[in-house]
């Protein structure tokens, strides 16, 4: 998202996009979190929310290695 941000103000320089609301996400990865017994460790969270991202703007994509 970073990077699509990026291109989008050298496209249209003076506009800001609004901030990307992720409060329905998070709270659903909180609920499963716990669903599952498991902890929300922040880097777990932002790896997914990395995953959301790249969703957002890729056709496909692949996740290879180690699940850490």
């Amino acid at each position: 998202m970073p990077l699509f941000g990026g291109i989008t103000s050298d496209l249209f320089p003076g506009i800001e996009l609004p901030k990307p609301d992720y409060q329905r996400i998070l709270e659903a990865v909180h609920t499963l979190v716990a669903q599952q017994g498991l902890q929300p460790v922040p880097a777990f969270i932002a790896k997914v929310l990395e995953l959301y991202e790249m969703i957002l703007v890729r056709h496909g994509l692949m996740v290879v290695g180690l699940p850490y």
